[in-house]
């Protein structure tokens, strides 16, 4: 089992690094030794993933052909309450099939947000309520037949585009330009920024606001119905942060804000944010509870003292519960989240005995709100739901593992929800390839928050922290990672892992209990520890822990964990490939952003082990909290592009070759610190990393 319970609001954490058998421990890798400066040379860094099989761009996504949305009733099961649902065969038809049941009349104004992904539509929802008309959804690329439709029906004055191109494209502005409709765009530099645009363009005025994160969905959307219900907005916040920008402290001001309503705790909006609004605003309060739902049911306690009827919506995915809000806020009625299988009994309880409502709404068809929703049933014991999900995880992961070749590992942890945990093999100390990078990217990290060093601090080759941590990550650039080792020293390094629970972590040297190890070594229940907290915000810094996570959200290997998720899935992932005497390594590791909340996977397999088998087992589960994927990204290797343009050269910084222009495409091969190797022209040459970046804009969370 992993050591301790992390528990965070709207969390899942999975962690999976497998393997068929006994460890056999590999030979010590080919990489730099830590206590002499690695010369760079025209040979791939040892840890640096090599090139794949070509892929393909992700797919654009596909408009549905017009379906029925009609509601879908189930019967009642008691007399005192009934039960229906509003459903369609996807997302955009339940959108479709709500916006017919609350504005069947036809509606003033419409917000059409991407229903992809949740990022600019969180604020949306209560801005739509205050402006009286429906949240529909659309793919970024063109709008699906279904809701076409529906815009015809409802023959709006005014249709409002959430958030930029990259969002919604021009597609989809030139479609409702054909319909005879005059769209609007409200858009900013990043969620927030949208957030805000959303809020001045629609609310004038109001004494209360609700601050939530953006950084995820649940917590946003559970305030979104009771914000809207009083015409209040939901300003959108990075939670990480220690403190508010200038931006949100204006707008509160603008509309006259007395009152703040947190929602969600102290590690996903930071105790500096509501330290911040207590000087900026006359009262606030923090709405939160253990998990996603519990949050959910603290803010509908506060928000609601009567109700005739209340809403439910998966706290899996966002897309029901951002157009259900819209329609809970005009009714005046709270909206609850529950997981699939089953009513979290404290919500239950709110609904049937707090407020006694006449009829309980539920948002999506069966895949999003199971059977024993449906009949209004309650989770059983927790404990028994939990081992069901474990049994059934555990299973899956094996029968997967044995049609594979080499050897895995798997850890595999979600927190909230049923917290289910699962080890198979996962305290096996072993060679962890180019996943060890994470730990000394804490530890530098953390001694950064300590003052001990800084971003401007030199390593011993002259390359700034800064840098070295970021190239690192990046391409897993293996000259700065021993760079980094030896600023901090081998034996600091497992002291420190020693004292903080990583037991089964140490460099090449003695860990806390004396036994001497010959090279780097880590167990995916290790990983699970410092990836979860990571996660919830409890391993540094706010400011540390947003760039950790930046730096691993952009790194460019994307072959392995990111290619066996759905198309648009946010993965802070860190990889690793390596050759050692008993075979290939391939192993990944991140922090997936899945409908069902944030899930960490970290994957080592050994013995010539395959990406391709780390992509499967991802997979494996992925779809053990989501649901079946149709459907997985896809990347090219010319993974990075020209920004101006670059000399390139033979050798890192010297004999140059030629020039190439702004905008081409190459594929990073390996690194020598700041300078990329990278495949241009059927060779390959060196590229300072100032002149390029990713050529895929991966999601972010």
């Amino acid at each position: 089992m992993l050591v301790g319970v992390l528990k965070a609001a709207g969390v899942a954490l999975l962690v999976v690094a497998l393997t068929g058998g006994a460890l056999v421990d590999p030979t010590p890798t080919t990489e730099p030794s830590p206590t002499a400066e690695p010369a760079p040379t025209a040979t791939p860094s040892p840890d640096a993933p090599t090139p794949e099989t070509t892929g393909t761009p992700t797919p654009e996504p596909t408009v549905e052909p017009p379906v029925d949305p009609a509601p879908v009733t189930a019967p009642a099961p008691t007399a005192a309450m009934t039960i229906d649902r509003i459903a369609g065969p996807d997302r955009y038809s339940t959108a479709v099939a709500v916006s017919q049941q609350s504005f069947s009349r036809g509606a003033p104004i419409v917000f059409l947000a991407s229903g992809i992904d949740y990022p600019d539509a969180l604020s949306a929802a209560p801005v739509a309520a205050v402006a009286g008309g429906p949240l529909l959804l659309t793919a970024p690329t063109g709008l699906p037949a279904v809701v076409i439709a529906e815009l015809q029906r409802l023959d709006p004055a005014r249709v409002i585009i959430v958030g930029a191109e990259v969002a919604v494209g021009a597609r989809v502005a030139q479609q409702l330009v054909e319909l005879g409709l005059a769209p609007e765009r409200v858009s900013g530099r990043d969620r927030y920024a949208t957030a805000r645009a959303l809020v001045r363009a629609f609310i004038d005025d109001s004494t209360v606001a609700y601050v939530a994160t953006g950084r995820n969905y649940p917590d946003a959307l559970a305030a979104a119905a009771a914000a809207g219900s009083i015409g209040a907005p939901v300003l959108l916040v990075n939670g990480l942060a220690s403190s508010l920008d200038a931006d949100s402290l204006a707008l509160l001001d603008e509309l006259g804000v007395d009152q703040a309503l947190v929602a969600g705790g102290p590690t996903v909006v930071s105790e500096g944010i509501e330290t911040q609004l207590e000087n900026a605003v006359t009262s606030v309060e923090r709405l939160s509870g253990r998990d996603r739902y519990l949050t959910a049911l603290a803010i509908n306690q506060h928000a609601f003292t009567e109700a005739d009827r209340a809403f439910v919506a998966t706290g899996a995915g966002f897309a029901d519960a951002l157009a259900g809000a819209v329609f809970a806020a005009s009714e005046r009625a709270p909206l609850y989240s529950s997981p699939v299988a089953c009513l979290p009994r404290a919500s239950l309880d709110d609904i049937t005995e707090r407020l006694q409502v006449a009829r309980l709404t539920l948002l999506g068809g069966p895949p999003a709100l199971g059977p024993r929703v449906a009949a209004g049933d309650a989770c059983s014991t927790v404990a028994d739901d939990r081992a069901t999900s474990i049994a059934e995880l555990s299973t899956a992961l094996s029968h997967r593992m044995a049609t594979l070749s080499g050897r895995y590992s798997v850890s595999v942890r979600e927190l909230g929800g049923l917290e289910t945990s699962v080890s198979l093999n996962g305290s096996d100390m072993q060679e962890p390839a180019s996943v060890m990078k994470l730990f000394v990217a804490y530890a530098v990290l953390d001694r950064i928050d300590e003052g001990r060093l800084s971003f401007a601090t030199a390593t011993r080759s002259g390359v700034s922290v800064q840098e070295c941590l970021r190239v690192m990550i990046h391409v897993s650039d293996n000259y700065c990672h021993w760079d980094l080792v030896a600023l901090i020293g081998n034996q600091n390094l497992n002291n420190k892992f020693w004292t903080e629970g990583y037991t089964r972590t140490v460099y090449e040297g003695r860990s806390g209990n004396g036994t001497w190890y010959s090279s780097k070594r880590t167990s995916t229940n290790d990983v699970a520890l410092l990836l979860s907290r990571l996660n919830d915000g409890t391993l540094l810094s706010p400011a540390s822990t947003d760039h950790f996570i930046g730096l691993l959200e952009t790194q460019v290997w994307r072959h392995r964990l990111p290619a066996g998720m759905p198309p648009g899935t946010p993965i802070a992932n860190k990889t690793g490939y390596l050759w050692v005497s008993t075979g290939y390594i391939h192993a990944d590791v991140g922090i997936v952003s899945s409908p069902h909340g944030p899930i960490v996977v970290a994957i080592i397999g050994s013995r010539n082990a395959t990406a391709a088998g780390v992509r499967a087992l991802g997979r494996v589960a992925y779809e053990h909290f989501n649901g079946p994927v149709s459907t997985t990204a896809a990347y090219a290797d010319t993974n990075l592009i020209t920004t101006r343009t670059v000399s390139y050269y033979q050798n890192a910084g010297n004999t140059q070759l030629g020039v190439i222009a702004a905008g081409q495409r190459v594929e990073a091969y390996a690194s020598a610190r700041d300078w990329y190797r990278v495949a241009y022209g059927g060779r390959y040459v060196y590229i300072h990393s100032s002149a390029l970046r990713n050529y895929y804009d991966y999601p972010r969370r």
